[in-house]
């Protein structure tokens, strides 16, 4: 058998038109600025208070920088093809291994939906409408009606699912759409970012206490020394301590939450076939969207520490994290790190930019999962691991639309779902199940990719094969480092106080996901056996660009 008919189809069908700034904007929207600031403050210090954000930032750049960028950005542009790591782990490792992590990651994308697109509501739209002086109407987005089934957060399920179809309208239509309005929703994210970070810069740190004092005295609130002690009656209450400095257990604990402002920049790999000059585009796109990120973030780290102080932000991040009802805390916001920043100032125009960057970012990671969703599944299609639709694409659009379509009605059960268990949680362990399976099992398959017998062919032809350093190719080192840095997330993942179930939990989940992506890779050998395709014949070449 010809081995062009051992693919699905003889050409992709997706088009190269994406240039640097468009791969770089997929890269960086994937980071979340704004709410991954959140992240890593109110949850990295929220249980890790002792936690050194500014350390915490330099490390995971150095670490990501240099593992992430040499990792997805070598594998990206040896094989650039749509559909990301399932390519290169299928063709360096072995397709059931590529199949099995694959399957995780498509249940990733499509969690992401349904844990994002209600954040875009809470804490999105309701930090918003509490900025704004309109408690009302947050409330009214968090409140519940009664059904025969139990409570039901109705607006909420409304507005998740309005912000889960608009994500669908801007990548459905083709990348072309897509690029235009990322452009937009980039700016406007940063925009806001931007006066978050000019807030505190140019304010002292008397002056926000004063400021604190102003507003507390103004609801009726605890003033900034009394919320301290508050505060650290209560951490004491809960069994444990707030320290007065940094210490390095913290702050390599902090790097979890972190991670999603460094290690998400891989969602480039996606659309690999759809980017202008892969072999440049993709490692620069990965390094920017990691590097400005961090600017930003330690930018922030440092302004908050001046200003806001180092025990009082652990204090906030801690009380805005768990939960706790603070006696005495009256203010009509959480104290997040954007909710201190309107706390200095209550401009109508600033606190809607600032909660507007919050909301965008979430909005855009909703449409990145419809980026990459698809193209998984468009990637085993090509490969004969799925039903041939998964490989069909629009030629009006140049997109694979009944994919979209299947990742809308997948994302809309999962937020039906969240809506009725309402576990916030559930992106912690999403991030457990991508350490484990997408980012440590692509790492392992750069580390052997030079070496790998499987991948010869690919690698001789890589314009990466003379990348080395002191006779040790570039990729086998950025696999090593971007380990160590897996390796750091993963124990302080395990470790979590408090959390030990989740994780527990979630590795239980992963080993679940895996054994199903297991029995989908030996039915539908067995099924293309049957019909007279040797399917091994596709693994040892690239699909049809």
């Amino acid at each position: 058998m010809p081995e062009q008919m051992a693919f699905a189809r003889k050409a992709s069908g997706l088009v190269r038109g994406l240039s640097f700034v468009d791969a770089f904007g997929v890269g960086f929207m994937n980071q979340g600025l704004t709410p991954s600031m959140w992240v890593m403050i109110s949850l990295g210090l929220g249980v890790y208070t002792g936690g050194n954000l500014i350390i915490a930032t330099l490390l995971s750049a150095l670490l990501c920088g240099i593992g992430f960028s040499l990792v997805w950005g070598i594998l990206g542009g040896s094989m650039p093809r749509s559909g990301g790591e399932y390519i290169y782990n299928s063709r360096i490792i072995h397709p059931l291994i590529g199949i099995a992590e694959s399957f995780g990651n498509a249940f990733v994308w499509i969690m992401w939906i349904y844990i994002l697109a209600p954040w875009t509501v809470d804490p999105g739209l309701t930090m918003l409408f509490q900025f704004l002086g309109r408690p009302d109407i947050s409330e009214t987005l968090t409140s519940t009606v009664n059904t025969p089934l139990g409570p039901f957060y109705l607006w909420f399920f409304v507005i998740a699912t309005l912000v889960n179809f608009i994500a669908f309208l801007f990548v459905v239509f083709g990348l072309k759409i897509f690029a235009r309005v990322q452009k937009v929703i980039m700016v406007l994210g940063i925009a806001g970012c931007a006066v978050i970070l000019l807030v505190f810069t140019f304010t002292t740190h008397n002056a926000f206490i004063e400021a604190w004092n102003n507003l507390a005295a103004q609801y009726g609130s605890l003033d900034y020394n009394s919320f301290l002690a508050s505060a650290r009656s209560a951490i004491e209450g809960a069994g444990d301590v707030l320290p007065k400095t940094w210490n390095w257990y913290d702050t390599l604990g902090v790097m979890v939450a972190g991670s999603w402002l460094f290690a998400y920049s891989y969602c480039i790999t996606f659309i690999a076939g759809e980017v202008k000059r892969p072999d440049k585009t993709i490692i620069l796109a990965n390094l920017s969207a990691i590097l400005i990120p961090a600017a930003f973030m330690l930018w922030l780290a440092i302004v908050l520490y001046r200003t806001v102080g180092f025990e009082f932000l652990s204090a906030t991040a801690w009380v805005d994290n768990s939960g706790t009802a603070l006696a005495g805390y009256t203010l009509p916001w959480a104290p997040n790190f954007v909710g201190l920043a309107a706390v200095i100032n209550h401009n109508w125009f600033v606190v809607f930019m600032m909660a507007m960057s919050f909301i965008v970012f979430n909005l855009w990671w909703v449409a990145l999962s419809y980026l990459a969703f698809p193209r998984i599944l468009f990637a085993w299609g090509m490969d004969r691991m799925g039903p041939k639709w998964f490989a069909d694409i629009d030629y009006r659009w140049a997109s694979p639309v009944k994919n979209h379509i299947l990742c809308f009605v997948l994302g809309e059960i999962g937020i039906l779902l969240y809506t009725i268990f309402q576990n916030q949680m559930s992106g912690l362990s999403v991030t457990g199940l991508e350490i484990v399976s997408v980012f440590g099992v692509t790492a392992v398959a750069a580390v052997i990719f030079p070496f790998s017998k499987k991948a010869k062919n690919i690698w001789d032809s890589s314009p990466y094969k003379k990348w080395n350093i002191l006779g040790i190719p570039l990729v086998t080192i950025g696999g090593v480092v971007n380990l160590i840095y897996l390796a750091i997330l993963f124990y302080f993942f395990i470790v979590m106080p408090d959390l030990e179930g989740l994780a527990i939990g979630s590795l239980l989940f992963y080993v679940l996901i895996w054994a199903i992506g297991v029995g989908w890779y030996f039915y539908w050998k067995k099924r293309n056996k049957d019909v007279g395709v040797d399917v091994s014949m596709t693994f040892g070449e690239l699909p049809p660009d």
